[in-house]
């Protein structure tokens, strides 16, 4: 496996991981949604349902707030984001 198919792989391993702990509840922090729009920013650079994601992570505040996303929102956003993740899987 060369570098840079190496470095994409641990990149998915961390994502992976990132969208399992943030939609089971285990990690909601900023620090994990800011980790995971950055991954997805880098991975998916021309995914334009991903950019929106990113986008929304950027508004992501564990309580919410004036033109904010809480925790429920976001557990639901990336759900849907999970499952269009798959068909870079095959």
């Amino acid at each position: 496996m060369g570098a840079n198919a190496s470095h994409r792989a641990r990149m998915a391993t961390e994502l992976n991981a990132l969208l399992d702990h943030f939609i089971d509840g285990d990690d909601i922090s900023l620090a994990a949604a800011g980790r995971l729009e950055m991954l997805l920013d880098d991975t998916f650079p021309d995914d334009e349902i991903v950019q929106d994601l990113v986008s929304d992570l950027a508004r992501y505040r564990p309580g919410g707030g004036d033109f904010l996303l809480d925790a429920d929102e976001m557990h639901l956003r990336l759900r849907r984001l999970r499952d269009h993740l798959q068909r870079y899987a095959t």
